[in-house]
């Protein structure tokens, strides 16, 4: 039998198809890649796929061609086949690219038929033909039924977006189409991303998670790897794997479990997954069914996010608008609300209440028409600019009230901005400002004048009309008496008839009541009504309780003017015609006013005093200068006779040359001309000041030149006068007479004041640019209470055992330091001495002391 009989034969067998395409698997495999390879279309397949899927299909396609004719048609194409070809829909193939693929792998066995030898039988063919076509309707019918499927699970979706009532419920519907839609999938839920966190907000089958809000981390577990990779995840044994945590999953024995990111702007908004309790991988079909459902799920929770955001901040905005408008409702100030463009649409109750008028009819007239004419066109310029800027506005505004009078108020608005810094509206307030304003303008009057009747007049004026109608000042002398200074009333007219009724009806101020009530208490009094039994209760008669009627007044305060605890009067204001009624706090404002007044009247009587005084102290002086003048010459000249004539004495009779009265005589004359001297020099100082005869003089010699003077008067006091110096070459521009008796009175006032046996050192040097002196003792020291009067004149300490003395010495020495530009001060400690300071000037050029330290020691 030939080659071509046997094929023949081999064909006509049982099985024989079969047996060819597993002998030839590898060939035809091999001839199915390389041509699958050649279409555009499956460049991207994984090219592990077509050898592991070929023989598969082959043993597949060998049974049913091996089948009967008639039973061909009804056979079917196997699970291998049909899983192959739902594979390939699952891999986005279309139909027609699976029919060009099997047809590709039909060619395939059929040119290695016929490369083993004749052609294939006809029955064979067809039975391929029919298998490949099989195969086909297969995918057609599959792919329809899962396309209606999916279509019907994508409408119940459709149709839960439109009945939810939220996201949770929204989410909810969507997890139960999916699971009851699937063959594999028995539960499903959804998280949420809130910030860094991963919410579970809807569940299938898993349902007390929702309940127990159980929230993941985005990198925590099988839900964290989805959010950070951002890719699908596929678990076949879930129940048992390390990256699930939460015992929900491990609880239900979820088997396969799959998850995916759903994304929106290329930003992880959810994740969501389901499980399985049957199989470890879910058919591909509810994979697709899954893929299209959490697609459609990532744009239905972005749009509910977004509206979430969207109702939670109108909510937001709703809920602060009315809180604002029930705190600014409740607030002391006038508020308002403006829009972005300026628009005031809202006003609160205290600004409708002032005004008298109603929400619609603000809205309608709006704010500029309560504004002073005078003060418009400005204030709505500077609020435009505002708007503009969109920076913080503030003015000072006068508004009209419902009673036609104008009051004062700060004016301010802030920007309300969104999250983007767009101002969205304007909040505004105004602030009566009115008594405050009036008590800086008054107390700016107060304060610029002394002439306190002048300005009380224009403290009772700025008071009317803003407060008043009429005002009233009442001031009393040193003796009680009481005058009615002022009386302001906008009317002149009324004035001259306030005057009138004065002169008519003098204010008896003996009475309990009033203004004499107030002047005597000091305690400020509040009318808020003046009453006709309030008349009656000030009226002496009958024609003055009408002629009180016919004034008109509706209300009342009086309150005292104080300083320094004494009052000095009384101011009064008085509503008539304004029909305006005083409250407490008006009591508060009139009362400072009050105070404030009473302070100006105060310092004005106390600045006139001081006046005075002033110039009774200058005649004082100018007295007391005139009485020097007249001792200094007067009394010089005797004095000089007096000498004189002693020294002549002790010259003509050598007798009396020891002559105990003729010494006393000499000391007298001497102590005399001393104190005459004191005296001038005080003058001088004190009037125009020392003029000084400066010369350029050594430190030194002028130290041991005082030293050698005092010397005499200090032994035989018993008390050793040292010097000690460093001033070699140091030159002092002074006036050197001066500085002498400086030194003369520092150290005799030391001598005066130690006991024997103590020392008195006088010392000198440079420091810091200028010469120094000292003078100390180890005397008794000086008191601390004695140390603040030591340089005041007249002033002498008492000790005993020391002789009094004119008290000016010191007065004179700080005196003449000071005029040569030094400094006079002393330090002293009880009990262990007294030390006495002054700096004088070096000279100019002068040498700035030795370079090493030279001391001298001189006794």
């Amino acid at each position: 039998m030939g080659r071509e009989g046997e094929q023949a034969t081999r064909f006509g067998e049982t099985g024989a198809c079969r047996v060819f395409l597993r002998e030839h698997e590898h060939e035809i495999v091999a001839c199915w890649e390389r041509l699958v390879r050649t279409w555009p279309g499956a460049r991207q397949l994984d090219r592990q796929r077509l050898p592991e899927r070929g023989p598969e299909l082959l043993a597949a396609i060998g049974e049913v061609a091996d089948g009967l004719p008639g039973e061909i048609a009804e056979a079917s194409a196997g699970e291998v086949t049909h899983a192959h070809a739902i594979e390939r829909l699952g891999e986005d193939y279309d139909l027609t690219e699976i029919v060009i693929e099997l047809g590709m792998l039909r060619s395939c066995i059929t040119q290695c038929f016929e490369a083993e030898g004749p052609p294939v039988p006809v029955p064979e063919a067809r039975a391929l033909e029919q298998v490949v076509d099989r195969i086909v309707a297969d995918a057609i019918e599959h792919r329809a039924r899962a396309r209606e499927r999916t279509m019907d699970a994508l409408d119940r979706i459709a149709n839960a977006a439109l009945e939810s009532r939220d996201l949770e419920d929204l989410l909810e519907r969507l997890l139960v189409v999916l699971v009851r839609a699937a063959t594999t999938i028995h539960n499903a839920t959804i998280l949420v991303r809130e910030g860094d966190r991963l919410y579970v907000r809807a569940s299938v089958g898993l349902e007390e998670e929702v309940a127990q809000q159980v929230s993941v981390g985005m990198d925590e577990g099988f839900v964290g790897v989805i959010a950070t990779s951002r890719q699908p995840l596929e678990l076949p044994n879930a129940a048992t794997d390390p990256l699930i945590e939460r015992p929900a999953i491990r609880n239900a024995g979820v088997r396969g479990l799959y998850g995916i990111p759903l994304l929106a702007d290329d930003k992880v908004v959810a994740v969501i997954h389901v499980g399985s309790l049957t199989a470890s991988e879910l058919a591909i079909d509810d994979k697709r069914l899954f893929r299209a459902v959490a697609s459609r799920a990532a744009a239905m929770i972005c749009e509910h996010l977004l509206r979430e955001t969207s109702e939670r901040a109108s909510r937001q905005l709703r809920d602060r608008e009315q809180e604002l408008r029930a705190l600014a409702d409740n607030i002391p100030q006038l508020a308002w609300m403006a829009d972005r463009e300026g628009k005031i649409y809202w006003y609160n109750q205290r600004w409708l209440d002032y005004t008298g008028t109603t929400l619609e009819e603000m809205r309608a007239r709006g704010a500029a028409a309560f504004i002073h004419r005078d003060h418009r066109a400005h204030v709505c310029a500077t609020f435009e600019e505002s708007i503009a800027s969109g920076k913080p506005w503030e003015e000072t505004v006068p508004l009209r009230a419902s009673n036609r009078r104008d009051r004062w108020f700060l004016s301010r608005a802030i920007p309300i901005r969104d999250e983007h810094g767009a101002v969205v509206r304007w909040f505004g307030t105004n602030t009566d400002i009115t008594e405050q304003r009036f008590l800086d303008e008054a107390t700016k009057l107060l304060n610029s004048s002394l002439d306190y009747y002048e300005t009380l007049h224009e403290i009772a004026s700025l008071a009317v009309p803003d407060l008043a109608d009429w005002c009233v000042v009442d001031l009393a002398d040193d003796h009680g008496a009481i005058q009615r200074l002022v009386i302001a009333h906008q009317d002149p007219a009324k004035i001259e008839y306030g005057r009138e009724w004065d002169r008519k009806f003098p204010t008896d101020w003996s009475a309990v009541e009033g203004v004499p009530q107030v002047i005597r208490t000091g305690d400020p009094l509040l009318m808020a009504e003046v009453t006709d039994d309030v008349l009656a209760g000030m009226s002496r008669d009958d024609a003055h309780l009408e002629a009180l009627r016919a004034l008109g007044f509706r209300s009342a305060i009086i309150a005292p003017l104080i300083a320094r605890g004494r009052t000095l009067g009384a101011i009064t204001l008085l509503t008539a015609e304004s029909d305006r009624r005083y409250a407490p706090e008006d009591l508060a404002l009139v009362s400072e006013l009050g105070h404030r007044a009473g302070m100006a009247v105060d310092n004005a009587r106390l600045y006139k005093e001081s006046q005075q005084s002033l110039c009774e102290r200058e005649g004082a002086l100018r007295l007391r200068e005139e009485v020097l003048a007249v001792v200094s010459h007067d009394l010089r000249n005797p004095l000089s006779v007096i000498g004189m004539s002693a020294g002549a004495l002790r010259e003509e009779y050598p007798a009396l040359r020891t002559s105990k009265r003729l010494e006393l005589i000499e000391r007298s004359a001497d102590r005399m001309e001393h104190m005459i001297a004191d005296l001038l020099e005080m003058a001088t100082i004190q009037a125009e000041g020392l003029k000084l005869n400066h010369t350029q003089e050594e430190a030194e010699r002028i130290i041991a030149g005082v030293v050698d003077v005092n010397q005499p008067s200090a032994a035989a006091s018993g008390v050793e006068l040292v010097s000690q110096y460093e001033l070699a070459g140091v030159r002092l521009l002074c006036d050197r007479d001066r500085i002498e008796r400086v030194f003369g009175n520092l150290i005799g006032n030391a001598i005066k004041y130690c006991h024997r046996g103590d020392v008195i050192l006088v010392h000198g040097g440079v420091v810091d640019g200028h010469v120094q002196f000292s003078v100390a003792d180890s005397g008794p020291g000086i008191p601390p209470d004695d140390m603040k009067h030591l340089f005041e004149p007249y002033w002498t300490a008492r000790r005993p055992g020391a002789k009094p003395g004119t008290g000016l010495g010191l007065y004179i020495c700080k005196g003449i330091i000071e005029a040569h530009g030094g400094q006079l001060w002393v330090a002293s400690v009880v009990g262990q001495g007294t030390e006495f300071f002054f700096t004088l000037p070096l000279a100019p050029e002068a040498h700035a002391g030795p370079s090493e330290p030279e001391a001298r020691l001189h006794t």
